[in-house]
């Protein structure tokens, strides 16, 4: 299994996260330190405030059961020497008080015993003050009994100094024990809280002696690496980094052996390829100057050529304009002969279609012709039919004599009648006749006028339909020149925008001719060794 060492896991580690994890590690330390300190101070506290709660109060209780004893002793003699009713009144009424303010204080007392033993003690102290409480009742009647009887004077003194003051002493010795139980414990309290100190002292130079120690490692190891990783001192790095920027490239990066991962090595590597790059880019500047005058000459004699060609199709564009003119005029005037041609055939048919009618009138009269003549017929045979009639009668009448003569008058007019509607009918047959034969001529000159107008109808259809091939023709032509003048014309503005792009070219060209120049003046600038001059440049890793 490979080993991984401290340090190489630092130097994969990027130089804020070595430092977070040193600072983090002393901030780690001191909050372990200032954890510990705070439980030392607690417990410190926590014995302070039990001390403080407790042990003390104890103490001045124990105290003052003492001093109240002693004051009570006190009153009880002064109320045996006592021979005033008066007086002897109020010194009962100061000792039953301070019977009452002790009873008072022992039962408060309660809540701050510690142990059994410190509760055997606060009984037998309790005890003693009530069998004294008893004893003083029975000293307070015979005292008072004294005021009027002598020989009780002796018997209150007896029982002050006897009974009364053992149990007087019976209850300063319960009291001394409550007393000195009570400071062996604030002694030993006292103890535990100077040997707490102690330890907090001695735990708290041991977290401070660690925490310099490994501050101290931490801060050893992060420097290391970090001086690894920069390969150099800081201001070695600092100066080779600002003599590259001042294009100094001729200077040596001092490096150590092996060492192909640090700041100072990657500046060592930095610089050579540096140096590579810019002994290139100052050949590469000098092929791109001669690159762009040739590229500015060839842009300028393509800008004449252009100019030239823009020339010749303005020329083009303007005759292409006079022809679809032209040609446009053209297909105007077919289109007019095409209109002409429509309404003259339009007119044709309807001279025909008017023919046509007057053959159709023509043929009915020459057929009412024809029938007037047969009634005509008809009226001269019947005119002949009177007349040989009228011939009968009149023989008839003669035969008849002096009766017949008005009849053979009348006979007589009547064929006189009939002879002259004879003739009439002759005239009249005979003028038919000739309108007939008239009527019949006309006709067929109509028909040969009608044959001829329809001839003329198709004549003048075949002459429109050509006139019309015609106007199609020409506005096909005229179109596909106006296609051709449109594309002249596009071909003319694109010559004129090649014509400008030639010109920004050249421009172009010229500036690049004056960006070579420039890069070649800043490519100048940095100092080379001459063995880099024309080195080509590393491959980048």
């Amino acid at each position: 299994m490979k080993k991984i060492s401290l340090s190489s896991t630092l130097e994969k580690m990027p130089l804020g996260s070595r430092l977070a994890v040193a600072f983090g590690l002393l901030l780690v330390l001191l909050m372990a330190m200032a954890v510990m300190a705070a439980r030392q101070i607690a417990v410190t506290h926590d014995a302070l405030d039990y001390y403080t709660a407790t042990t003390t109060p104890s103490l001045a209780a124990v105290k003052s059961w003492q001093e109240k004893v002693a004051a009570i002793r006190m009153l009880q003699a002064q109320h045996l020497m006592t021979v005033s009713a008066d007086e002897m009144g109020t010194l009962e009424g100061s000792i039953d008080q301070a019977y009452a303010q002790l009873n008072q204080a022992l039962a408060g007392h309660e809540k701050l015993l510690v142990n059994d033993q410190d509760r055997e003690l606060w009984t037998a102290v309790t005890e003693s003050t009530q069998l004294a409480m008893a004893n003083w009742d029975k000293l307070k009647t015979i005292a008072r009994e004294s005021l009027s009887d002598p020989d009780k004077v002796e018997e209150a003194r007896r029982l002050f100094t006897g009974k009364t003051e053992r149990l007087f002493k019976a209850t300063m010795s319960a009291i001394d024990k409550e007393w000195e139980l009570k400071s062996s414990v604030a002694a030993q309290l006292t103890e535990k809280g100077t040997a707490t100190y102690k330890l907090s002292l001695s735990m708290l130079a041991i977290a401070c002696a660690v925490a310099l120690a490994l501050g101290v490692a931490a801060a050893v190891v992060v420097v290391r690496s970090i001086a690894r990783q920069m390969g150099g001192e800081p201001a070695d790095v600092a100066r080779i980094a600002l003599s590259i920027a001042e294009g100094d490239l001729t200077q040596r990066v001092p490096t150590r052996a092996g060492d192909h991962s640090s700041v100072m090595a990657a500046m060592a590597t930095m610089r050579e390829r540096l140096a590579a790059l810019v002994g290139e880019v100052r050949q590469s500047s000098d092929s791109i100057a001669t690159g762009s005058a040739e590229i500015a000459t060839g842009n300028l004699d393509l800008s004449h050529r252009t100019e030239e060609q823009a020339s010749d199709l303005q020329q083009t564009v303007s005759a292409m304009a006079q022809l679809t003119s032209t040609v446009k005029h053209n297909a105007d005037t077919a289109e007019e002969a095409n209109r002409l041609a429509a309404s003259a055939s339009t007119t044709a048919v309807a001279g025909g279609q008017a023919v046509a009618q007057v053959v159709t009138t023509m043929q009915g009269i020459a057929a009412s012709s024809r029938t007037i003549n047969d009634i005509t017929s008809v009226i001269d045979g019947i005119a002949f039919q009177t007349n040989i009639l009228a011939l009968n009668a009149a023989v008839e009448a003669a035969r008849a004599g002096e009766q017949g003569r008005g009849f053979a008058v009348v006979a007589s007019e009547v064929r006189s009648l009939a002879q002259r509607s004879a003739e009439a009918a002759k005239e009249i047959k005979k003028l038919i006749s000739d309108n007939v034969g008239k009527v019949e001529t006309g006709a067929r000159q109509v028909d040969e006028a009608g044959l001829s107008i329809q001839a003329i109808v198709t004549q003048v259809q075949h002459v429109s339909e050509r006139i019309h091939d015609i106007h199609n023709a020409t506005t096909q032509q005229y179109q596909g020149i106006s296609a051709v003048s449109d594309a002249v014309a596009r071909i003319d503005q694109v010559t004129l925008q090649n014509a400008a792009l030639v010109e920004q070219s050249s421009a172009a060209a010229d500036s690049l001719r004056t960006q070579a120049a420039r890069l070649a003046e800043v490519v100048g600038q940095f100092r080379l060794n001459r063995d880099m001059g024309g080195r080509p440049a590393l491959a980048m890793s």
